[in-house]
Parts: C-alpha cells; sequence; structure tokens
C-alpha cells in the first residue's frame, strides 16, 4: 500500500470511528488527519502527515506518523501480533540511538492496532480500490 492509498482510506474513514487496541477491551477513536506543527526537538518533522487517535487511557491525543504505519501496514500480519515487530520497521527505527519519530517506542501498540484495522479493511475491501492508483 502506497501512501497516498491510505491517505484515502483515511478520508473515507467517519470521524469517531472505533479501532480496536491489540489488548481485548481497548479501543480508539478516529479523529483524523492533519499536519504536525513541529514544535520541540521534532520540528525536522514539521509539516508532515499525522493521523489523529483518542483513547479512553490517555488525555492526550495519540499522533501517529505514516513512515512507521505504512511500514507495519504492509507488514505480514504474523509480524504484527502480539509482541511482534516488523523486520524492517526494527532494522530502520530501532536501531537508532536517537528516536527520528516523537513517542515511536511508546507508541508501537497503537501503529499496530491501526495497521491491523488498515489490513482488516483492505481484504476485498472498496476502500483500496477507490483509493487505488491503477
Amino acid at each position: 500500500m502506497t501512501e497516498h492509498q491510505l491517505l484515502n482510506i483515511f478520508k473515507q474513514l467517519s470521524q469517531g470511528q472505533m479501532i480496536l487496541g491489540t489488548v481485548s477491551g481497548k479501543s480508539y477513536r478516529f479523529k483524523g488527519v492533519r499536519k504536525y506543527s513541529g514544535r520541540g526537538k521534532f520540528h525536522s518533522l514539521k509539516g508532515a502527515v499525522a493521523i489523529i487517535l483518542e483513547s479512553k487511557q490517555r488525555k492526550r491525543p495519540i499522533l501517529l506518523f505514516m513512515e512507521p504505519l505504512l511500514l507495519f501496514v504492509n507488514s505480514d500480519p504474523r509480524d504484527i501480533s502480539f509482541g511482534r515487530l516488523p523486520i524492517k520497521y526494527i532494522e530502520e527505527y530501532r536501531n537508532d540511538k536517537a528516536p527520528k519519530i516523537p513517542n515511536l517506542y511508546e507508541y508501537e501498540s497503537h501503529y499496530k492496532s491501526l495497521a491491523r484495522y488498515i489490513q482488516g479493511l483492505s481484504e476485498g475491501s472498496e476502500l483500496t480500490e477507490k483509493g487505488s492508483t491503477n
């Protein structure tokens, strides 16, 4: 899946759409897509696309970035099961001493949950067909 196709899927999701978490009983609400403000030490990401989720367990919204999300979405579903991470993700993001993305390690389960949701939509769904560039 490409970034363009993924953005088309997000355009078709309604705000407030429920997304199940990786842990039983945990869920998120899709709140939309916006450009990252770039405040703080991650100013290099200013203008990057961020997906916003809300969780009852957190006071602040969860911001997920496209690059790592695409790695999760394009992974084998077994690689994003409980306790596992895709090899490409580990190679790209786990070998650096300083994270390139804010809250990346803390948010890995959120990325996995959203990726599983997207993969579920993609299986035989017209959502990706409408967003396809083929």
